[in-house]
C-alpha cells in the first residue's frame, strides 16, 4: 500500500459556503484544527509505507482526526462516522476541503488504521506535547517544577472467576478436538461432553449454593480440560493442525490450566502472570486498593505533568511500583529542557530512600512529608507547606479524572493491546490540546490604575506566536 499526500483544505472562510447556518470561528474543533501540527504528523505517518506502488491509503489527518473526535465524544466507530457526515465543523476538523453530506469513508478503516499506526502512536504523541509545549512556553511563564503519578486504564471485561474460564477453555478445545479429528479421518473422541455440560449447569444456575461446590467445580473442569489437551496433543503427533487464532487460543489455554492447575493443588489464589481473559490474554489484575474497585482489569501508566502538559513515562500491562521510574521521569525532564526541575511533586510511592537520596544530589526538592515516624507537633508553616504541595499535586489527579470522565479512559472497550495503546495516546494528545485551548480561549480583562492613569488590558486567545507579537 503506498501513501500520497491529500490535497490542501480550502481556508476557512471558503468551507462550506453553501451552509445555511455558516460556520463559527469559535467552535472547538475549528479551533483544534488550526492548533494541531497536521504536517509534521503526515510525515511521521509516510514511515509506514515502504512501498510506492498499490491502493492508496486515505489521508492521516482523515482518520486520525476521526480517532480524536470519538475519544472526545464517546462515540462507536459507527457513530463517529455519522456524527462526522452531519457536522460541518467536524469535516473541517478532519481536512475536507468542503462540506458533503455523506460518509467520509467507511467505520471499519478506523480498525484497520489503529492496527497500523500502533508503531508509531509514541511517536505522534511526542510530536504533539512538544507542539503544545512550545506554544505554552512562549506565551506563559511556568514554574520549573514538575508533577508524576500512575493510574490504571481498565479495559471493559467481563470479571473473571476460575469456573468460567475453565468452562470456556473447555468448549474451545472441544471444538478444536472434533476439527483435528476431522482432517485426520477418525471418530471424534470420548469427550462426555453431555455429562461436562449438565455439571456446569447444575452448577451455573444456583448461585446460592457455589460457595460450597465452587472447589469442586473446579476440581471437575480441570479433568475435563486435562482430557480435552490431551486429545489434542495426540492429534498433533498425528498431524492434525489449527488455524493461526485457534492456535493461539490453544497457547492461551494451556497457560490457564498450568495457572488453574497450580493454584488448585497448592491452594492459593495468586499466580504469577494470571490470565483473565482468553478472548484478551494480554490483561492482568492490578492491585488498585481503591474504595469503589481494589482490583482493576487494563494497563498501568505512569505519567509526569509540567508546564500543563502530560507525558507517559512508563506503560505496562502488568502491575509495577511507579517508585522505580523516578529516574527514568527525572531524565526525561532534563532532556525536554536541558536541566533538571527545581521541585517534584508525587505522593509517597515515590518518597522513598532512594528517590530521595537521587533529588538531594542532584538539588531537586520533592514535597511531601519526610520519612519515619511523623512528630507529635508539627510546626505551622510546615503544615501549611505541606497541604499547600498535596493541593498542587492535585493538579495530576483532576486531569486524570478528566481523561477517565470526559475522554472515555474509564472504561475502554477493545479487543487488542495496539487499539488500547492507541486510544490512550489519543487521550494524552487531546488533553495536552483541550488544555492548551482552555488556557488561551477565555477571555481576560484586567482593570488597573497607575500615577492616576487608567488601563484596560485584554488578552484573546491565539494560536501563533507571531499574532502575539504583532
Amino acid at each position: 500500500m503506498v501513501y500520497r499526500h491529500s490535497p490542501l483544505q480550502l481556508s476557512f472562510e471558503s468551507f462550506g459556503a453553501g451552509l445555511s447556518t455558516p460556520l463559527s470561528s469559535n467552535n472547538e474543533w475549528v479551533q483544534l484544527a488550526e492548533v494541531m501540527p497536521w504536517k509534521a504528523l503526515d510525515e511521521a505517518y509516510q514511515l509506514e509505507f515502504t512501498k510506492n506502488a498499490g491502493r492508496a491509503a486515505k489521508p492521516f489527518r482523515l482518520l486520525y482526526g476521526a480517532i480524536l473526535i470519538q475519544q472526545r465524544m464517546g462515540l462507536t466507530d459507527r457513530g463517529v462516522v455519522a456524527a462526522i457526515r452531519d457536522t460541518p465543523a467536524l469535516q473541517y476538523f478532519i481536512g475536507l476541503s468542503e462540506y458533503k453530506a455523506v460518509e467520509p469513508f467507511n467505520y471499519s478503516s478506523l480498525a484497520h488504521f489503529r492496527k497500523r499506526i500502533a508503531d508509531i502512536s509514541e511517536l505522534i504523541m511526542n510530536i504533539m506535547n512538544d507542539t503544545v509545549r512550545a506554544k505554552i512556553e512562549a506565551l506563559v511563564p511556568f514554574k520549573v517544577d514538575t508533577i508524576t503519578d500512575a493510574t490504571a486504564v481498565p479495559v471493559k471485561i467481563k470479571y473473571p472467576q476460575d469456573t468460567v474460564l475453565l468452562n470456556q477453555a473447555r468448549l474451545n478445545l472441544e471444538a478444536m478436538a472434533i476439527d483435528m479429528a476431522h482432517q485426520l479421518g477418525v471418530p471424534n473422541p470420548r469427550m462426555y461432553k453431555r455429562e461436562a455440560k449438565h455439571c456446569w449447569t447444575s452448577f451455573s444456575r444456583h448461585p446460592k449454593q457455589q460457595r460450597g461446590g465452587f472447589h469442586k467445580q473446579v476440581k471437575a473442569q480441570l479433568q475435563y480440560v486435562r482430557r480435552d489437551l490431551r486429545y489434542i496433543n495426540e492429534f498433533i503427533d498425528q498431524g492434525a493442525t489449527l488455524p493461526d487464532e485457534q492456535a493461539i487460543r490453544l497457547g492461551v489455554i494451556r497457560i490457564l490450566f498450568d495457572q488453574q492447575w497450580y493454584m488448585y493443588t497448592h491452594k492459593t489464589h495468586h499466580v504469577e502472570d494470571r490470565i483473565v481473559s482468553l478472548q484478551q490474554p494480554y490483561i492482568r489484575p492490578i492491585q488498585r486498593g481503591k474504595a469503589n474497585a481494589k482490583v482493576e482489569f487494563g494497563a498501568k501508566i505512569d505519567c509526569s505533568l509540567s508546564e500543563g502538559v502530560v507525558d507517559i513515562e512508563r506503560f505496562d500491562f502488568t502491575a509495577f511500583s511507579e517508585g522505580q521510574d523516578f529516574a527514568e521521569t527525572l531524565d526525561h525532564y532534563y532532556d525536554l529542557h536541558g536541566h533538571y526541575p527545581d521541585e517534584v511533586l508525587a505522593d509517597t510511592l515515590y518518597r522513598n530512600r532512594e528517590n530521595l537520596k537521587l533529588c538531594k544530589d542532584l538539588g531537586i526538592r520533592i514535597c511531601g512529608p519526610k520519612l519515619g515516624r511523623h512528630p507529635k507537633h508539627v510546626d505551622a508553616a510546615k503544615r501549611r507547606e505541606d497541604t499547600d504541595a498535596e493541593n498542587r499535586r492535585g493538579t495530576i489527579e483532576r486531569r486524570f479524572a478528566f481523561m477517565k470522565g470526559t475522554l472515555g479512559l474509564d472504561l475502554v472497550n477493545t479487543r487488542t493491546a495496539e487499539s488500547l495503546a492507541v486510544k490512550i495516546d489519543a487521550a494524552i494528545v487531546l488533553s495536552n490540546v483541550l488544555t492548551l485551548l482552555r488556557v488561551f480561549a477565555i477571555p481576560i480583562l484586567i482593570l488597573a490604575k497607575f500615577e492616576g492613569e487608567a488601563y484596560q488590558i485584554r488578552y484573546k486567545f491565539t494560536t501563533r506566536v507571531e499574532d502575539m507579537v504583532a
